[in-house]
C-alpha cells in the first residue's frame, strides 16, 4: 500500500517511544511507507479522530488510562465509523482481554511477554489486513437489490424459509440463499455455524454458554449439540492466535 498511517496511543511517553521506534524501524526493513502519530490520551485521540485521523489504518492502545481507557476508546472509534481500522491493544492487564472483544481488535499483546518476531508479526498482518479487506466483500442480491456487504462488518447470518438475513455494521438486509450456500462462500474467512439456522463470525463471540452463545453487543444466538464442539475448537484457535500473554 501506497501510505500506512498508525496511531499509538499510551499514557506512557516511555512506551510511545519505544514501540513508536519499533513500528518505524517495521515499516523501514519492509519497505512501508508510514505515518506515525502518537498521543498521550485517548481524549486527545479521539478529538482527532472526528476529522484528522479518517485515513488511519491501524491503532495501537494501551487498555489501563484515564480517565478513558483503551476499550472504551476504541468502542468509541468503532461508533466513529473506524471500522475497518486494525485495532492492538498493548497493556499490562491480561484481564480485560474479554471485554476486547466487543471491539474485534486484530491482537490482545501483554507487554513484557511477547518477542520482537511477535510484535513483527502482528504488525505484518495489520498491514495484510489493510490492503485486503476492501477487496473482501459478500454480494448479496434480492430481486434488483444488490448489496456488496465487507465482511469484516458482518456480525452473523440467520436463515428462515430460504430467506436470510444479513446482521451488519450497517443494517441489516435480507435475501435469498441458504446456511449451506453461505458456509461454502465464507469458507476459511472466520465464520462458523453454531446452529443449522445460523452463520456467526467467530471473531464476534463474546462468551460461550450450554446452549447459547453471546455476540459483542450482547445478541444471543442458539447452539445446536451437534455444532457446539466445532464451535469451541474454532473460538479456541482463534483466541490462541489473537491473544499473547
Amino acid at each position: 500500500m501506497d501510505l500506512l498511517q498508525v496511531v499509538l496511543c499510551d499514557d506512557d511517553s516511555q512506551i510511545l517511544d519505544c514501540f513508536g521506534e519499533q513500528i518505524k524501524q517495521l515499516a523501514r526493513k519492509h519497505k512501508q511507507e508510514l505515518k506515525l502519530i502518537c498521543y498521550t490520551s485517548a481524549q486527545a485521540m479521539l478529538f482527532a479522530a472526528e476529522d484528522l485521523l479518517k485515513d488511519a489504518d491501524i491503532f495501537y492502545l494501551d487498555v489501563q488510562m484515564k480517565p478513558i481507557g483503551g476499550i472504551d476508546a476504541a468502542r468509541q472509534l468503532r461508533a466513529l465509523g473506524y471500522s475497518a481500522a486494525q485495532l492492538i491493544f498493548l497493556t499490562n492487564a491480561p484481564e480485560y482481554v474479554f471485554d476486547s472483544f466487543d471491539v474485534s481488535p486484530l491482537q490482545y499483546l501483554v507487554k513484557g511477554s511477547f518477542t520482537p518476531e511477535k510484535f513483527e508479526q502482528v504488525f505484518l498482518r495489520a498491514m495484510q489486513l489493510c490492503q485486503h479487506k476492501s477487496s473482501e466483500q459478500l454480494l448479496c442480491e434480492r430481486g434488483s437489490d444488490r448489496r456488496a456487504i465487507p465482511l469484516h462488518e458482518i456480525s452473523y447470518f440467520e436463515v428462515r424459509k430460504r430467506i436470510v438475513t444479513v446482521y451488519y455494521d450497517g443494517g441489516e438486509f435480507a435475501f435469498y440463499s441458504s446456511i449451506d450456500e453461505l458456509e461454502q462462500r465464507l469458507q476459511g474467512k472466520g465464520f462458523v455455524r453454531p446452529h443449522r439456522s445460523f452463520l456467526v463470525c467467530v471473531a464476534r463471540i463474546r462468551r460461550l454458554g450450554q446452549d447459547t452463545l453471546e455476540l459483542t453487543g450482547g445478541t444471543q444466538i442458539p447452539l445446536g449439540r451437534t455444532h457446539a464442539k466445532n464451535v469451541k475448537e474454532r473460538l479456541s484457535s482463534y483466541l490462541a492466535n489473537h491473544i499473547h500473554s
